[in-house]
């Protein structure tokens, strides 16, 4: 059984025009730094995923522009290609804001780990802007904290019954130490206290294949796949639920006939995920004097 996607092109039209406007600032705009909310992208229907994540901005940090910036390449050219939006890369939405007169900015990754995107996407491009002034808020697993604090938001989501059922975590995976070390940490913090719950990676560590594996052992005869990312994308819809032989519920029905279970939305929907984020954001605008 499983809880499918929708992709409505339209709303996904409507929210990209939002999230991609060319806000006209006043004086008064510029009083406050601005917000840039800084994500991988996504370009599929997904993208509401950051609308919802905006408005949990607005309602805590009221009186702030609020930006948007996407770190992956291929995406902004695919929702060009397909949508005829434009989507910003973080250098070009800093300089607009540049010069629309703010001089100080909170750059928020939305990304799961200090990885890849975060060191030469956000940290590399961030204050190559002369005169504005940019502070970071950091990524989601930035720390034992915040591992212990993902952990205890994410259990709020686990079935009751996890003896005869099993939580697979399918996360993104990163190519560089740094990120690597960080799911692997919270791997090792949910090995310990949950015997069927899982973290697997599309690519990288820990391995997908370790994941499954560990599936067939439990024993389980019900197996949720839950994304472990701020949006459910393409990697939900098609490496993860998709009906390719390599997906991940190919895999595991090849393993057993179980019942399955499909997670459609990411991270980005969670409360208590939401709330790192932007204590993260807090700690960002808190750098600067006089805030």
């Amino acid at each position: 059984m499983f809880k499918r996607m929708r992709f409505g092109m339209a709303a996904l039209a409507l929210v990209l025009a939002l999230l991609s406007a060319p806000w006209t600032l006043n004086a008064a705009d510029t009083a406050k730094p601005a917000i840039v909310l800084t994500a991988f992208g996504t370009s599929t229907a997904a993208f509401d995923t950051y609308q919802h994540f905006e408005e949990q901005v607005k309602q805590r940090f009221p009186g702030h522009e609020i930006r948007w910036a996407f770190t992956s390449h291929k995406v902004r050219g695919k929702v060009a290609r397909e949508k005829g939006q434009k989507l910003n890369d973080l250098p070009t939405t800093l300089q607009e804001l540049k010069a629309a007169g703010h001089t100080r900015v909170a750059v928020q990754s939305l990304h799961i780990v200090p990885g890849e995107e975060w060191e030469k996407k956000i940290v590399a491009e961030t204050g190559k802007v002369p005169g504005l002034q940019a502070a970071l808020g950091k990524p989601l697993l930035s720390g034992k904290e915040d591992q212990e604090r993902t952990l205890q938001a994410l259990a709020k989501t686990f079935p009751k019954d996890l003896k005869n059922t099993a939580v697979v975590l399918v996360a993104h995976g990163s190519p560089i130490p740094r990120g690597e070390e960080a799911y692997l940490a919270f791997d090792k913090l949910l090995r310990s206290r949950y015997r069927n719950v899982f973290l697997g990676t599309v690519s990288g560590k820990p391995a997908r294949q370790e994941a499954l594996a560990g599936v067939k052992k439990s024993g389980a005869s019900t197996v949720v796949l839950m994304p472990f990312m701020f949006v459910a994308g393409e990697h939900a819809a098609k490496d993860m639920l998709g009906d390719a032989p390599e997906s991940w519920k190919s895999e595991l029905m090849k393993q057993k006939a179980y019942h399955l279970e499909g997670i459609t939305r990411g991270l980005g929907y969670q409360e208590g995920i939401v709330r790192i984020y932007l204590d993260h954001l807090a700690a960002a605008l808190k750098t600067f004097q006089g805030f």
